[in-house]
């Protein structure tokens, strides 16, 4: 799970949240922010910046922010946007405890169905049954917690197995609710 492609890192941004007293971490963030483009209602880096600073969005630390939290927002756009599948959830890193990690996918998730209701999806709408499928999935996800105190091969085999699903339903959820024209994908 590389995040090299990510303009920023998980600790980077979750230590500029943490400077501007931000709502929730880097892993929920990231995930609302790709559920609020899944949804496509209001301009969603408006509305995720909106939601993430508050009443902060004038403060010092806010402005100098901004751009960076903008530059991440268009990367999701373009790797949404783009045959490769290159996108990536933004995760605590390898080297941190699967407890961390998958504390951090259970935000994720969270965020993500949180940004799609942000967006103005609304629970109730005809949606083909994949999408509701894959929801359910990301809910029960958002509930993970991990009791073990240590891991092995087979606990690292299926957190990796869960991050891939989700990344690929992510991309699977943005076609279906954000399909482009014929054509209009990157080269």
């Amino acid at each position: 799970m590389s995040q090299d492609t990510l303009p920023v890192s998980h600790d980077e941004l979750q230590q500029m949240l943490l400077a501007v007293n931000a709502e929730g971490g880097a892993s929920e963030a990231h995930g609302l922010l790709a559920g609020i483009i899944c949804a496509g209602g209001k301009p969603a880096a408006e509305l995720w910046l909106e939601y993430l600073l508050g009443e902060n969005t004038l403060s010092a630390a806010a402005v100098k922010i901004r751009k960076q939290l903008m530059t991440l927002h268009d990367d999701i756009l373009r790797q949404f946007n783009d045959d490769a599948f290159g996108f990536e959830l933004l995760l605590p890193g390898d080297d941190a405890p699967l407890s961390l990690r998958t504390e951090g996918l259970s935000q994720w998730c969270g965020g993500f169905l949180y940004g799609l209701a942000l967006g103005g999806f609304r629970e109730g709408t005809a949606m083909p049954e994949n999408v509701s499928e894959v929801m359910k999935d990301f809910y029960e996800i958002s509930h993970a917690r991990f009791a073990y105190e240590t891991t092995d091969d087979a606990d690292e085999a299926a957190y990796m197995e869960i991050v891939e699903y989700v990344r690929m339903s992510v991309l699977l959820l943005h076609e279906e609710l954000q399909p482009l024209p014929t054509g209009a994908r990157l080269q």
